[in-house]
């Protein structure tokens, strides 16, 4: 048990860049698994502020807003009738009849 870090203790800094304009990013340093500082040069609608504890929270956010978190996707992988498109066979019936929700 002693070798698990908390989620606070991964990162010192957290990178949010957008998946559509590269230019338009938001790092925040933490110390303490608290927010200390945050640069947002293009003062994007960020929801959180210095002294608020990090939270997966972060996670979602970052998908919802079409961010990269430290260069990773954070949206989980999409679905087609509860089942992953990556586990769709390529001829697979449900792929003939929708094709638009494998594009």
């Amino acid at each position: 048990m002693q070798y698990f870090k908390t989620y606070e203790a991964l990162n010192d800094v957290i990178r949010f860049v957008s998946k559509k304009n590269p230019n338009l990013k938001v790092v925040i340093k933490t110390a303490n698994g608290r927010i200390s500082e945050i640069e947002n040069p293009n003062r994007l609608r960020f929801p959180y502020v210095i002294g608020q504890p990090i939270s997966r929270n972060l996670e979602t956010w970052a998908c919802n807003n079409d961010f990269f978190m430290n260069d990773n996707d954070t949206c989980p992988e999409e679905k087609v009738f509860g089942i992953r498109k990556s586990q769709i066979p390529k001829d697979h019936p449900i792929r003939l009849m929708y094709p638009s929700k494998f594009k």
